[in-house]
C-alpha cells in the first residue's frame, strides 16, 4: 500500500486539543514531513491539521482501526486529533 516505511521517531499518542497539538518533529528543514496515523480506537475519530498559529487547514476522519499518510506542508505544521486512541509516528517513504 504505501511501499517500505523508515521510521523517524517513536509512535507516541497525537494531543487532544488546539492548544497542545504536534508537530511530531523539530523545526528543522531536514525533517520528514509525512506522517502516519493510525486510529487503535473501537470509534472512528478525526485528524486536525493547524498551521503555525493555530489556524485549522484541514481535518479528515481516520476509522475505527484504519491508518493513513499525511503529508505536512511544513515542518512547524502541527496535529490534534479527538482520541488519544489516535498514535503518529514521523516516517520516510522508501520506494
Amino acid at each position: 500500500m504505501y511501499g517500505t516505511l523508515q521510521l523517524q521517531g517513536d509512535e507516541v499518542a497525537c494531543p487532544t486539543s488546539a492548544g497542545t497539538a504536534s508537530g511530531f518533529t523539530d523545526n528543522n528543514p531536514d525533517e520528514t514531513l509525512t506522517m502516519r496515523f493510525s486510529n487503535y480506537g473501537a470509534a472512528d475519530a478525526t485528524i486536525h491539521y493547524l498551521n503555525s498559529a493555530g489556524v485549522q487547514i484541514g481535518m479528515m476522519t481516520l476509522r475505527a482501526g484504519a491508518d493513513i499518510m499525511l503529508h505536512k506542508r511544513r515542518t512547524y505544521h502541527k496535529f490534534y486529533a479527538s482520541s488519544a486512541d489516535v498514535k503518529a509516528v514521523p516516517v520516510l517513504v522508501m520506494r
